[in-house]
């Protein structure tokens, strides 16, 4: 067993320790929400930020969270501090509804912060890229990070070969089951403006790339996906990928594009900036 140290309710547990209640709404009901960020030089990367999305989609699904969000940032800072400096780390903060013997959500809700280390995949997975399977599937709640992620699991228990789904309906394309979409369209990089979470990473981007094209936040169907030269994702925990397979037909060249390596290249130098 590992020597990690989490937050359960008010109190520093071991992995042995880390439990909830078979009666908690987030595992009778699936009524909790979460955030995900990783360290970089053993500080949270845009921890406020993930602490507002996290309130943020707790209101949308109607979840009342009690603490301040600065107690919170400071529950996160305080089990970080209880862990090892020897590997950057992963977090994870979850708020359930608590426990409860009915569908009310209970007074005080089950809150959660859950560390690991933080493996980056090996450089191979960048350069060689992802193959994804697209997925006619709306999210419930779209704007909310919520922990419904039935429909990601089951494509992923049947399809053993794909990396990510992307999910799209008549509409539009939405993003990846953990993670926001980019695509290389008529010379224009676009990323869905709406019925999406809304990224941390993606925030950054928009904020700091500085591309030959044009860059654009619409919606956009996936017909016009199909006819992407370039589709990378983007996350907290990944970075930039590039997709180079979608539904087993290559995407532009079947290689990382070039502007996707433009991509990751300005948003590893935005980071060892930012986290000095």
């Amino acid at each position: 067993m590992n020597n990690l140290t989490h937050f359960l309710n008010g109190k520093f547990v071991t992995e042995d320790e880390l439990l909830i209640s078979p009666r908690d709404l987030g595992y009778t009901r699936g009524y909790a929400v979460a955030d995900f960020l990783v360290t970089h030089n053993h500080k949270p990367f845009k921890l406020i930020e993930h602490i507002d999305r996290l309130f943020k989609s707790a209101e949308i699904i109607g979840l009342k969270i009690p603490w301040e969000k600065a107690q919170i940032v400071n529950w996160v800072n305080e089990t970080l501090d209880k862990n090892n400096k020897d590997s950057e780390k992963n977090i994870k903060i979850i708020v359930s509804g608590g426990n409860s013997h009915s569908m009310y959500q209970a007074e005080t809700p089950t809150i959660v912060i859950i560390v690991n280390d933080h493996v980056p995949p090996v450089s191979i997975y960048y350069e060689n890229g992802v193959k994804a399977k697209a997925v006619n599937y709306k999210r419930q709640y779209p704007e909310s990070k919520h922990t419904n992620y039935v429909e990601a699991i089951k494509q992923f228990s049947q399809n053993k070969h794909i990396d990510e789904v992307i999910y799209y309906d008549e509409q539009q394309v939405f993003e990846g089951a953990g993670c926001n979409l980019f695509a290389v369209i008529n010379n224009k990089l676009i990323t869905p403006k709406s019925n999406i979470v809304v990224g941390i990473t993606r925030n950054v981007l928009l904020e700091i790339l500085k591309l030959n094209i044009p860059i654009q936040v619409q919606d956009f169907t996936f017909d016009e996906l199909l006819k992407a030269t370039e589709i990378f994702l983007t996350g907290s925990g990944k970075g930039v990928r590039g997709v180079v397979e979608l539904n087993g037909k290559p995407v532009g060249i079947g290689k990382v594009g070039n502007i996707t390596k433009e991509v990751a290249k300005q948003y590893g130098e935005y980071i060892k900036l930012a986290t000095k």
